[in-house]
């Protein structure tokens, strides 16, 4: 599962000095298609329990190299991993090659601080 190791070290990376919405090492990372579409292949093939229990073992380290660099409580994390998990499927669509409105909605860049108002109450 190197292509998950990859992402992670990014995350690692992305998430030590900000909240990862400045990740410019993470969006150099997502122009390796190749690594980026091994990665999605393994979620998409996690009907095999053997690669299920790969991807799950490879995404359990990232939720915790992300949770032990930040110390961000688990309602944060769950916000900021799919906001990487969107760029992934932005870059494997290739949206930055579309004249769409959607496209142009994804490549939007989110602007520091928005975790900062994201309720952090994790009974909810």
């Amino acid at each position: 599962m190197a292509a998950f190791d990859r992402m992670t070290e990014g995350m690692r990376d992305v998430a030590g000095a900000t909240t990862g919405l400045d990740g410019v090492r993470y969006n150099e990372m997502l122009v390796d298609h190749t690594s980026l579409l091994l990665q999605l292949q393994g979620f998409a093939a996690c009907g095999d329990s053997k690669v299920r229990k790969a991807v799950r073992d490879s995404f359990g380290r990232m939720w915790q190299t992300v949770a032990t660099v930040t110390q961000l409580d688990p309602v944060t994390i769950k916000a900021f991993l799919p906001f990487g998990m969107l760029l992934n499927n932005a870059a494997a669509l290739q949206v930055a090659q579309l004249d769409e409105p959607w496209s142009e909605g994804v490549r939007t860049r989110i602007r520091p601080g928005l975790f900062e108002h994201i309720n952090t109450d994790t009974n909810r």
